[in-house]
C-alpha cells in the first residue's frame, strides 16, 4: 500500500474518510484482495487442493480483520457507539494515528494493522 500501489492508497491519508467522500481509491484494495481469494477458495473446492483454500481463506480473514479494525474501529467509517478508554485497542488506535501523521509516502511508520511498538499502550 506504501509501494507501488501508493497511488490507490494515498488519497486515504489525505482525505478523512468521514468528511468529504465515504469511498476512496484506497477501497480498491478489497477487489485487488477479494478476486485472488475468491478464484483460490472455488479452485480448492472444485480440484480439492488444500493449499489454494488456505490461502483463499487467509486472505479472505485478512480482509475481514482490515475493515472490522481499520475501517469500523480506527477510522469509524461505520459509526458505532462504541468507546474505546483503554488497553490493547486504545493502543492499536493512537499507532494508527502516529502512522497517519507522515507528509509523504516515505514517512509512515507503524504499517503493522495488529502488532506494533508497545510505547502506544502508553498515553
Amino acid at each position: 500500500m506504501h509501494g507501488f500501489l501508493w497511488s490507490f492508497h494515498r488519497d486515504h491519508h489525505i482525505i478523512p474518510p468521514q468528511k468529504d467522500t465515504f469511498f476512496q481509491k484506497n477501497d480498491l484494495f478489497f477487489l485487488i484482495y477479494a478476486f485472488p481469494a475468491m478464484i483460490l477458495i472455488i479452485a480448492g473446492f472444485a480440484y480439492a487442493v488444500t493449499p489454494f483454500l488456505a490461502i483463499g481463506a487467509g486472505i479472505t480473514l485478512y480482509g475481514l480483520t482490515y475493515f472490522l479494525i481499520h475501517d469500523v474501529l480506527i477510522h469509524r467509517r461505520i459509526p458505532l457507539k462504541i468507546k474505546i478508554t483503554g488497553g490493547y485497542f486504545a493502543a492499536l488506535v493512537r499507532a494508527h494515528e502516529a502512522h497517519h501523521t507522515g507528509k509523504n509516502v516515505k514517512d509512515f511508520n507503524n504499517y503493522g494493522l495488529l502488532i506494533f511498538n508497545p510505547r502506544y499502550f502508553r498515553k
